[in-house]
């Protein structure tokens, strides 16, 4: 159950509890308190109540403040996909990543009701939480032959059936679907190559993957700073995946099978203890269960109650860049403009960036916003089938994982 606001609760239980207060913290001057060093090091021992009174800030005032932004999580959801044989009707499908599907439902639903009287438009929306689609959805994507079919605006998270060659020969290289790209781009996106120089796939923000570390199951060995280094043989039986026994995350083995090929993917199949999804392996660390190394998005470590026992590592070669992505009907463009302008705008990415997904707008600040990101690159995704090379990489990887950890 969780605490009732009071001056007493540590700043780490308050954001452990309620991580969307944390904006609350920011906004007062107190982000030092929760970020990824004060998480660590001073908000699991320090009181609500003395951390204010050092800013000589009114607690009840602030509590009032932490309890409002609480008091959101009680507006309604958007409304869900009920049919994908329907969801041509929709004006927008988003397919989100489970860190930012509750946040962008709530950013865009006020706005869209006033998008809607402004512009005498009608919009039909739908937000489902990206893991529930990947086995079911996007295979069925495949299957569509004409472009009335899809939903007029199309958000999807992750290297999914958007990017194959299959959607993109029937309805990306025709000219019937394409991005939106009004964004002023900061120097992270441009150095890491993410903006399509072709401007038919729009990146809203990056999911980015990092890696964390369960200190005391580490016995002796060295952090990791690259990811090269988790294919090193002393983290055999060790490493910790977003996956199962049939679907391990390839915005994880996709860079591993580019730059160390078959082999690579081998000696990290030989380190893999297994695969979960990650809010379960954050359970994994809190109950100090075997493994030292648990690759997955950097807002989950967050979660973690024991912020003492680990380490998040964002590597110096950047954080893996799994995509939130933009496309829309060229031939609806004009018409939807206000509605595309809210999704590109700078409103949406601060809340998206305040989540800790960086953003490509060079306008919005955040703790995440300068990091370096690893991009899989556009050549590879335009030379290469993405759906063959995944099924390449599930060839070589799923049975050598399962054979290993019977």
């Amino acid at each position: 159950m969780k605490p009732a606001l009071h001056g007493d609760l540590k700043i780490s239980e308050i954001i452990e509890h309620y991580p969307q207060t944390r904006s609350v913290f920011t906004a007062h001057g107190l982000s030092a308190l929760v970020s990824e060093d004060g998480m660590r090091v001073l908000a699991p021992f320090l009181t609500l109540a003395t951390a204010l009174r050092s800013r000589l800030i009114d607690l009840t005032s602030f509590l009032r403040l932490l309890q409002e932004v609480i008091d959101l999580e009680e507006l309604a959801e958007a409304p869900g996909l009920e049919s994908v044989d329907h969801q041509g009707e929709l004006t927008l499908l988003a397919l989100m990543p489970c860190g930012l599907k509750v946040p962008f439902s709530k950013a865009i639903s006020e706005a869209i009701g006033r998008i809607e009287k402004e512009h005498n438009l009608s919009v039909r929306y739908a937000v489902e939480g990206n893991v529930n689609q990947e086995l079911s959805y996007y295979p069925y994507i495949n299957t569509l032959e004409k472009v009335e079919e899809l939903p007029d605006i199309i958000i999807s998270a992750d290297f999914n059936a958007f990017y194959g060659h299959s959607f993109y020969n029937r309805f990306v290289a025709t000219g019937d679907v394409t991005g939106y790209n009004t964004i002023n781009t900061g120097k992270t996106f441009t150095d890491a190559g993410v903006v399509d120089p072709e401007g038919n796939y729009t990146v809203l923000g990056i999911n980015p993957l990092v890696i964390v570390a369960n200190t005391e199951q580490l016995n002796g060995r060295p952090l990791p700073t690259c990811w090269a280094d988790l294919i090193d043989p002393m983290w055999k039986d060790s490493i910790t995946l977003r996956g199962s026994s049939d679907f391990f995350c390839h915005a994880v083995l996709l860079p591993m099978y580019r730059d160390h090929g078959a082999e690579g993917l081998r000696q990290l199949a030989d380190n893999v203890l297994q695969g979960m999804h990650p809010a379960q392996m954050v359970k994994q660390i809190d109950l100090n269960a075997p493994g030292a190394l648990y690759v997955m998005p950097e807002f989950f470590a967050y979660r973690a109650k024991q912020q003492q026992r680990i380490q998040i590592i964002w590597p110096e070669d950047g954080a893996l860049a799994s995509p939130v992505t933009l496309q829309v009907k060229a031939s609806r463009i004009d018409e939807l403009r206000p509605v595309l302008d809210l999704l590109t705008g700078i409103d949406l990415a601060q809340s998206l960036a305040g989540a800790r997904f960086p953003v490509p707008h060079a306008e919005v600040t955040s703790e995440v916003q300068d990091k370096p990101l690893m991009w899989i690159s556009w050549d590879l995704l335009r030379e290469r089938d993405l759906l063959e090379v995944n099924a390449e990489i599930d060839d070589l990887f799923l049975p050598y994982v399962k054979s290993i950890n019977k």
